[in-house]
């Protein structure tokens, strides 16, 4: 484990803008008791220039988890990471090989975060734009029925739904780091997702769970065709 130095310019802080940790106690010295001093716990720096998506879970995992450790943000720098006193570094041991690996400690933990990552990036910008287009790009597909019935009646967390369960089907896969994702076969999605709302409208309208489908099994189906 590397010992946590403070450097100049970067602010240690809470969430709330609170001093998280005195900064003498981040300067460890010979004549400092272990249960003063503090050290980064490896594997959990994440931010503009550390975008790595299994730091960002374990961060997320180890504070949730174990309560005597410690949150830090270097404001000026961009990023944030966990720290632990001297004393509790033991509580770690099972997991220092793979947080010094750079993996991560909770594969559950990692999923969670990307379905987020890749949801939220939906839900604010492919979604918004999906919605927008969908009933002219249903008629310049000659799909009129299908347009007239979308029309007034799509369910953005449809389209989100739809849209998720096509990107996860085609190549190339979504992009994701610890500070978002990006969709590289959008006109691929959309093109499928066209051809798909043409045999179901219902897939993306309101009131209709899963489409009408009886299962995910059989929503799945209809969706990828």
């Amino acid at each position: 484990m590397t010992r946590w130095w403070m450097r100049e310019g970067a602010g240690l802080v809470e969430d709330q803008g609170r001093p998280a940790v005195p900064f003498h106690a981040l300067h460890p010295s010979s004549d400092m008791a272990d249960a003063q001093s503090w050290l980064e716990v490896p594997g959990t720096r994440s931010g503009q220039r550390h975008r790595e998506l299994a730091a960002r879970a374990n961060f997320n995992h180890l504070e949730k988890v174990y309560p005597f450790v410690q949150r830090v943000a270097a404001v000026d720098e961009q990023w944030r990471c966990l720290i632990v006193r001297d004393v509790d570094t033991w509580r770690l041991d099972s997991m220092m090989g793979v947080l010094h690996d750079g993996g991560a400690v909770s594969q559950a933990a990692l999923s969670a975060l990307l379905r987020r990552l890749l949801r939220a990036q939906v839900e604010q910008g492919e979604a918004l734009e999906v919605c927008a287009e969908l009933p002219g790009l249903l008629k310049q597909a000659e799909a009129v029925r299908a347009a007239r019935a979308v029309e007034g009646s799509l369910d953005e967390e449809a389209v989100v739904r739809a849209y998720l369960t096509l990107a996860a089907d085609s190549s190339p896969a979504p992009e994701v780091d610890a500070l978002g994702a990006r969709f590289p076969a959008h006109e691929v999605v959309v093109e499928r997702l066209v051809q798909a709302v043409t045999k179901r409208p219902e897939l993306v309208m309101m009131g209709a769970s899963l489409g009408g489908a009886p299962s995910w099994q059989t929503y799945e189906r209809w969706v990828l065709g």
